[in-house]
């Protein structure tokens, strides 16, 4: 085994400083590994020089500067390691959990709403905050360069949580989306073009990055945005809320009539329980159904469903849920269905009869009716591939119809 000279090792001494080693202990302990190195390669075929040089690669590409980067992680943050491998387990586990809830979500699958929770939690609760403390732990950062990243740290969780309320049906959810892209634009690029502008060699990514951002943020606005234009969908769901007012009146009028003949003592009065145990029965048949398909289309709970307002489903669209539970299709069990739901209006149609042979039964007609100048039965033209909203508004209409048939039966 060759032996290294005074000279060599004084010059392997000072390229380990002049790569950036400042540690003295760390300097020794290199220069006494790379000396082991070298004695062990040197022979009468390789010069010093070239061995040298094939040991400098043994250490990567980042060279002896990466050791001296770990060993000031390990001396300054203790902690480093663990922080780092949860940060990256966390990010692996929120971005899966995201990518599968999205997936369960389109296809309306039980527990996207679990997964896509869970994922956002990990996302925002351990993956953004340990990415961004592990940032100025383990380099030197400038003020601005600390701006840039809190600012976009900020906006990152804001538009995160706002894209989790939107797709949870939570409140507020517009506003924090439009907070985080607001901020985005106007807090963090200004800061990032000027901080990164300054290199030349960075201008080209700079302003493509500020390009990239500000499309990203206006097509995530934009698809916020899209749907019925909005002077149609404040008319057409200004007529449902009516639609909604007016039937809670009629079932108070309605029962303040059966309370009227409950009281009465005219013998010549006809029997009107019949007719109140059938459209009760319809009633609650359909006041249920609504809570049924707003809890399977929201993927959420029956009793959280009661509890979804009117004005909250305006902005749903079309799912092939309501259609698969209404219809029984792809053999999927449903406790309401467009069959028990036509089933209890005849059975209601039959009462009305009895009471008043001559009653106008009309509004609850079930005619086919024309769909792109196509004949359309009425079931389908009202509830097949129809987003909850009109659901609901159609449902409102069957209640209407009723509560009048009810009202002119009771008149009789």
């Amino acid at each position: 085994m060759f032996s290294l000279t005074e000279e060599q090792i004084a010059f392997i001494e000072n390229d380990i400083r002049v790569r950036g080693i400042t540690s003295p202990d760390l300097s020794i302990d290199l220069l006494d590994h790379i000396c082991c190195i070298i004695e062990n390669k040197l022979d009468e075929y390789r010069n010093f020089d070239l061995v040298y040089q094939e040991t400098l690669l043994l250490f990567g590409d980042k060279g002896l500067k990466e050791i001296q980067d770990e060993t000031n992680r390990v001396l300054t943050f203790k902690h480093y390691y663990l922080m780092n491998s949860t940060m990256k387990i966390s990010g692996y586990v929120s971005s899966l959990l995201i990518l599968f809830g999205s997936i369960f979500k389109f296809n309306h699958w039980p527990g996207a709403s679990v997964m896509l929770v869970v994922g956002v939690f990990f996302l925002t609760v351990l993956f953004m905050p340990l990415l961004f403390i592990l940032k100025f732990k383990s380099s030197a950062e400038n003020n601005r360069s600390m701006l840039l990243s809190i600012i976009g740290f900020v906006a990152a969780l804001l538009i995160c949580c706002g894209v989790l309320f939107r797709i949870m049906h939570w409140p507020d959810a517009r506003l924090i989306s439009v907070m985080g892209g607001v901020l985005l634009i106007l807090g963090y690029l200004p800061v990032y073009f000027i901080s990164v502008h300054k290199n030349t060699t960075n201008k080209m990514n700079a302003t493509a990055t500020v390009i990239l951002i500000i499309a990203g943020v206006g097509l995530f606005i934009t698809e916020t945005g899209t749907g019925t234009p909005r002077p149609v969908s404040d008319n057409f769901w200004r007529g449902v809320i009516e639609n909604d007012a007016l039937l809670n009146s009629m079932r108070t009028d309605n029962a303040a009539v059966y309370a009227k003949l409950n009281s009465s003592t005219d013998s010549a009065k006809k029997d009107y329980k019949p007719l109140k145990a059938s459209a009760d029965e319809l009633m609650n048949y359909l006041d249920e159904m609504k809570i049924y398909l707003t809890a399977a289309s929201l993927d959420i709970k029956e009793e959280q469903a009661k509890q979804v307002k009117l004005d909250d489903l305006r902005s749903e669209g079309a799912n092939n849920t309501i259609t698969d539970l209404l219809f029984e299709n792809d053999h999927v069990q449903s406790k309401y269905t467009v069959a028990k739901m036509n089933a209890l209006v005849d059975n209601f149609k039959n009462t009305v009869k009895t009471i008043d042979p001559s009653a106008d039964l009309t509004l609850l007609d079930r005619k086919e009716q024309m769909v792109n100048d196509k004949p359309v039965t009425w079931e389908k033209a009202n509830f097949e591939w129809m987003p909850l909203p009109l659901v609901v508004y159609n449902i409102i209409r069957i209640e209407l119809a009723v509560k009048n048939c009810e009202r002119a039966a009771l008149n009789k």
